[in-house]
């Protein structure tokens, strides 16, 4: 009775340790995600290099975008933690660096190093550009912040400028583009 209960605990054990191996070798990588970006294309003179606004001076984005800009943050955020995959770096000093150095799509590869002090392995930028008040283009750029190399490209194209629509928009670039599976062609 004791050989096999001792046996039994034995065999729980190697299954407890061999999970535990798997799991730390699959470890979540470290993700700074930076909070999208708004660009207004049609607004900023020399935005995202496409020369003089047609509509004068930026503005900016109104009161709107900037709560969308924040709910799809929010929403991407709670996708990719879900995943399990990555793991978000956040904390006081990652978002002062953002603050600091921003707006991120024009700070010359400040990404990486703020990435870096964070702790994080990738880093993530999130960018909306505003082609019109309806037709707006999400891009996710991914960086090796070890290599300064970007990993990879992903967009999607909405139309709408509503709350249901961006976070359409999201949900499609974290379940087709970001959080594809190995083998899952979608």
């Amino acid at each position: 009775m004791c050989h096999k209960l001792a046996s039994g605990l034995m065999a729980l054990l190697m299954v407890s340790a061999s999970m535990f191996a798997v799991s730390k070798a699959h470890a979540a990588q470290k993700l700074a995600l930076f909070p999208f970006e708004l660009v207004d294309v049609a607004q900023d003179p020399g935005a995202m290099g496409y020369g003089v606004g047609f509509g004068g001076l930026p503005k900016g984005p109104d009161s709107d975008e900037v709560r969308r800009l924040k709910l799809i943050t929010d929403d991407l955020s709670r996708r990719i933690t879900s995943d399990g995959r990555y793991e978000i770096i956040a904390g006081a000093a990652f978002l002062k660096a953002v603050s600091e150095k921003g707006p991120i799509h024009k700070c010359n590869g400040c990404e990486d190093d703020i990435a870096k002090a964070a702790g994080a392995e990738l880093a993530l930028i999130a960018i909306v550009e505003k082609l019109s008040d309806l037709l707006f283009n999400f891009n996710l750029y991914l960086r090796d912040v070890k290599d300064a190399k970007l990993k990879a490209i992903m967009s999607t194209t909405i139309q709408g400028s509503t709350d249901e629509a961006w976070l359409r928009g999201i949900r499609y670039l974290a379940e087709r583009k970001l959080l594809v599976k190995p083998g899952d062609a979608k």
